[in-house]
């Protein structure tokens, strides 16, 4: 990871200096958001790491979607189907299908992998820790390290304490990711967090809507500012969290911040990193701006902002709240829709596999010539996001689940610090 106390102020890039070797030089962790198992191998990765999107562009990919097979027919192999309701199964069955995934990927990238909490209960403590336990527990089942995991959880005030529970109660790693200001940085960090994430391109489309302003110089980007005085604020106070960039229009935008401790890349953008060169006219970010540095010093530490019983936002300034809340709760709504749409592929491969170990050999074919295989992208759900699963199932109970989820257990282990990861 990127090493915030040898940072060299005021350095210029040399003309035509190629991109990768300023990461490098810079001590920045590259981490592969795809799905994609050729790049992941092929290029010199310190991490990988999916999210709802990555999953639904390459679900109807072999050697993806095996794994929904794979995840499906292991949770119908290990509980007794009749009488558990569709839900319980389908919930099996996602968290099943982040595990078996990453188990394909773990051996390709030596580094931590990144999994995530379904983000549609973002705003339920109770839940996301469950569902982070429940994973970490599958993961053990394979023999992965936890310390090879980090679970990435929405940062809203409820996400916020979750992760805060997760990393003081249970020693579990946990990333933070929609993060959009210094207070919001501040927040996770007071919570005590792995990671967090900061989504660069979303950040950076804000501020340039809100200031109806194209900027061409990103040195100067009142968005590049706002991460830049994220990155002081943790180096001034000695804040353990590191800080992840995300979601870069271009690559162009991760030359003013190299002072990141990692970075997320597509395919596109790990096949182009090598070949990218840099413009003479962009300062090297391991000198943040003036301002960066001011709003940093300025900002209050440590904190008490989840001490606030009514949310951390509270604090904020009217622009603040509204960037947070645009940037958010907008992206969640996204993801809803792509974790909506792997829920319907999976009830689907559920529905499939039920039947052939159950229908006579007539009513199979007649179920299989009636519903497509696969899910075509776009396939939609209902009004209310919920899935529509009556008579898809014959023979399940359609009552709502309401067992306690069954409580985890595992062998005490000791907070190790993400440098000991990378």
């Amino acid at each position: 990871m990127h090493n915030r106390e040898n940072e060299m102020e005021g350095t210029k890039i040399s003309t035509r200096t190629p991109l990768a070797t300023l990461i490098q030089d810079s001590a920045v962790a590259l981490i592969g958001d795809t799905l994609d198992f050729q790049t992941l191998g092929f290029h010199d990765l310190h991490g990988s790491t999916m999210n709802p999107r990555s999953i639904i562009d390459s679900i109807n990919t072999d050697g993806v979607y095996y794994h929904v097979w794979a995840a499906v027919k292991h949770t119908l192999d290990e509980r007794n189907s009749r009488g558990i309701s569709t839900e319980s199964l389908l919930k099996a069955s996602m968290e099943r299908f982040l595990v078996e995934i990453a188990d394909v990927i773990l051996p390709r990238v030596d580094g931590p992998h990144f999994t995530f909490v379904d983000p549609r209960k973002h705003d339920d403590m109770i839940s996301m820790i469950r569902n982070a336990r429940r994973l970490v527990s599958l993961f053990e089942e394979k023999h992965i390290s936890k310390r090879k995991i980090v679970v990435s959880i929405p940062a809203t005030f409820e996400g916020i304490r979750a992760a805060q529970v997760l990393e003081s109660e249970h020693a579990i790693h946990t990333n933070l990711y929609l993060v959009s200001s210094l207070l919001h940085a501040a927040a996770c960090a007071e919570a005590g967090a792995t990671t967090i994430t900061v989504p660069v391109g979303r950040l950076l489309d804000w501020y340039e809507r809100r200031r109806r302003t194209d900027f061409k110089d990103l040195s100067i980007h009142p968005g590049t500012e706002s991460i830049q005085a994220s990155i002081q604020y943790f180096k001034l106070h000695g804040i353990k969290t590191k800080v992840i960039g995300s979601e870069f229009r271009s690559l162009s935008e991760i030359v003013p911040l190299t002072g990141l401790d990692a970075i997320c890349i597509s395919k596109d953008q790990a096949d182009g990193l090598k070949g990218c060169q840099i413009s003479v006219s962009i300062s090297s970010a391991t000198s943040s701006s003036p301002a960066a540095l001011l709003r940093a010093r300025q900002a209050l530490y440590p904190t008490k902002l989840l001490s606030a019983h009514s949310g951390f936002m509270d604090t904020m300034s009217t622009e603040t709240r509204t960037m947070i809340t645009e940037i958010l709760y907008g992206s969640l709504r996204e993801l809803k829709c792509h974790l909506d749409e792997l829920q319907s592929l999976m009830a689907r491969e559920l529905a499939d596999q039920y039947n052939s170990r159950t229908l006579d050999l007539k009513s199979l074919y007649k179920a299989r010539n009636e519903r497509p295989h696969r899910m075509k992208k776009g396939t939609k759900v209902s009004s209310s996001g919920d899935l529509e699963t009556k008579n898809m199932l014959p023979g399940w109970s359609l009552e709502e689940d309401r067992a306690r989820p069954e409580e985890v257990h595992w062998t005490a282990c000791g907070f190790h610090d993400i440098d000991d990861v990378f």
